[in-house]
């Protein structure tokens, strides 16, 4: 009987230790943060939140350095505890909670790295925040002009002129050129990152796809090509298919430049293109015009923070076929000073005014300030390829190329038979990946 109390006894304190650990309290998980970075650019707020605490802890938050961030509203009650983070000035803190119940102490860390500001140059780089409540256009106003500044090309005299790009009007493919070669096979890798655009105020996890090439190494910096899918699709539309191959095979052929491949939601709502909205409506569009904010914001610089790659304009591009070739062509022109190679596939309407599928709504841009800075004007790659067989986006492709013209903007424009489909945007990404990031030898 004494051996039974004995045992009895050592599990009743076993029992009574663990429940007085720190976020352990009735077989609960462990407290952690929301985050493990917060990424910032100076000005922007980002709220973050402790999971799994309970009830009776306190926490108390603090942050290594003021001069760059800035805490506020803090929450201390452990099942409720929540801190709102203000980025002040560039560069890096840790942010820490410490967590306090029943006597023991957990210190839950987090770091901060804030980057500077970035100011617009051009055509809108930014539209409305997208709420729960989406307000249609007027939202979304036309572009102003953008501001002419005679200077010499940004582009590393290191780097091709656009114009032997333009000039090469073979937009042939080789036999088997987006076709599953495991030899020459990259790695997709799942992503979540953390966005501050989608519901204000609020943190949205947010998910993408990064297509590595073959043998990827950390030791390398790698360019970077930001892929955008087309309307009601998301990060795994262009991933899953034979899109990723092209520039796999392409490579291990000698034509194009590795380079790692960003495949992210391209709606940036909080449906993720899905939810109460019309398919063709404003409301759904604006989700589309939003995914600005969240690449400039959120994307990118979590892809820069978490992978080699080099961020200057030379060795980015972005491409997207359909609504993605719209979203595409928006980034390229409201981004000029991020985005050297602009690609657009069967691009949907609304860069322009336009009248489609029962909407009519205003163009991101106006015929006169879809244009280029003089700056850029000849150190930009913008391809638009259009299917002979496409009636989805009829002749919207067309129009843009007409605006392009008559602004004098340098630019390829092809027709070629296909439709709506990989039978048209392969072959397009075939001719994007073999002119770009390309250096003079």
């Amino acid at each position: 009987m004494n051996r039974i109390k004995k045992l009895f006894s050592g599990v009743l304190v076993m029992a009574m230790t663990i429940s007085v650990l720190p976020g352990t309290a009735e077989g609960a998980k462990a407290p952690k943060l929301s985050t493990k970075r917060v990424v910032l650019k100076e000005g922007q707020k980002k709220i973050v939140k402790l999971k799994n605490g309970v009830a009776k802890a306190r926490v108390t938050w603090t942050i290594s350095n003021k001069k760059v961030a800035k805490l506020s509203k803090k929450v201390s009650k452990g099942n409720k505890a929540s801190v709102t983070v203000t980025a002040a000035k560039k560069g890096t803190a840790k942010l820490t909670a410490k967590y306090k119940v029943s006597g023991k102490v957990k210190n839950i860390s987090a770091s901060v790295i804030v980057s500077e500001k970035v100011q617009p140059t051009s055509a809108p780089t930014s539209t409305p925040m997208v709420t729960a409540t989406i307000v249609p256009s007027p939202s979304v106003q036309p572009a102003a002009t953008p501001t002419v500044t005679p200077s010499p090309t940004a582009t590393p005299t290191s780097f091709v002129p656009i114009k032997t790009f333009l000039e090469d009007t073979d937009y042939d493919v080789p036999a088997g050129y987006d076709k599953v070669d495991s030899a020459n096979e990259g790695e997709l890798v799942n992503i979540e990152y953390p966005s501050t655009v989608i519901k204000e105020g609020e943190i949205v996890m947010r998910k993408a796809i990064v297509g590595l090439p073959k043998d990827y190494d950390e030791s390398k910096k790698y360019p970077v090509i930001y892929v955008n899918h087309g309307i009601g699709g998301n990060e795994t539309s262009m991933a899953g298919g034979n899109f990723k191959n092209v520039l796999w095979n392409a490579v291990a052929d000698g034509v194009a430049e590795e380079a790692i491949m960003v495949f992210g939601s391209c709606c940036a709502n909080e449906y993720n293109g899905q939810g109460p909205n019309p398919f063709f409506s404003l409301e759904h569009y604006e989700g589309y015009n939003n995914y600005l904010n969240d690449l400039e914001q959120c994307l990118m610089p979590y892809i820069n923070e978490n992978y080699s790659t080099y961020t200057d304009r030379a060795h980015t591009a972005v491409c997207g076929f359909s609504m993605g070739g719209r979203v595409s062509l928006h980034l390229g022109f409201a981004m000029q000073d991020t985005f050297r190679y602009v690609g657009a596939f069967c691009p949907a309407p609304g860069i322009l005014d336009f009248t489609d599928n029962g909407v009519t709504g205003p163009g991101l841009f106006t015929p006169e300030t879809f244009t280029l800075q003089d700056k850029y004007m000849e150190d930009t790659l913008v391809l638009i390829f259009k299917g002979i067989e496409d009636n989805i986006v009829k002749t919207f492709p067309k129009e843009y190329h007409d605006a392009l013209e008559k602004n004098k903007v340098p630019h390829i424009y092809n027709e070629m038979h296909g439709g709506h489909d990989a039978s048209v945007h392969n072959p397009a990404f075939y001719n994007f990946v073999r002119r770009i990031f390309k250096e003079e030898k």
